[in-house]
């Protein structure tokens, strides 16, 4: 077993499972339709996962942040079905896909560590979609500051959670304006409690 900085279960593959990589900003991990060769954990950075419709349309299917993994399904798929971007620099470790699958096979208690794992982020991404239906831009904000979302710049945030930067902007000086949220530093605010 190894010393490795993944969490658990994943701490548990030996390191000759693992791929530690650096990506520059604009840096492609993968590309859609690509042979899987494992998932991957965030070490640092932010990675966006956009899937191409039958259309041509991008569509961004998640924002891996630091302490996530991603890309869950290519332990059940022989290619990636989204395209894999460092939105900034970003350090990853590959888990590769054999190692993980002959875990889940032999050892229960990875198994059910990674099956409660992979709920949380479906838990996660579950509110986010809840998030994105709220139709007031005023009342989004407010929900992903209270989700704690606000965590880099604004227009990060702004995409986040899909809208526009200048309605972002426009909107928590509104809501600073009239006391609902406290500006705590250069483009941080939090609810007022």
């Amino acid at each position: 077993m190894s010393n490795s900085v993944l969490p658990t279960p994943l701490n548990r593959l030996d390191e000759k499972y693992q791929i530690r990589r650096t990506l520059k900003s604009g840096e492609t991990l993968f590309i859609q339709n690509d042979a899987t060769s494992g998932l991957y954990y965030l070490l640092s950075g932010i990675i966006d996962l956009k899937r191409t419709t039958s259309q041509g349309n991008g569509v961004l299917i998640h924002r891996a942040r630091e302490r996530d993994t991603f890309a869950e399904a290519s332990l059940f798929s022989d290619t990636y079905h989204c395209t894999a971007t460092a939105l900034c620099e970003s350090v990853v470790m590959e888990c590769q896909r054999n190692a993980i699958s002959h875990l889940l096979n032999t050892d229960i208690e990875f198994a059910r560590t990674m099956a409660a794992r992979f709920a949380v982020q479906l838990q996660n991404s579950r509110r986010h979609i809840e998030l994105l239906s709220i139709r007031s831009a005023e009342a989004r904000i407010l929900a992903a500051l209270n989700d704690n979302l606000l965590t880099d710049d604004i227009t990060t945030f702004a995409d986040l959670i899909g809208i526009a930067p200048a309605t972002a902007y426009r909107t928590l000086a509104q809501l600073s304006q009239d006391g609902r949220i406290v500006k705590t530093a250069r483009g941080q605010y939090k609810i007022r409690t």
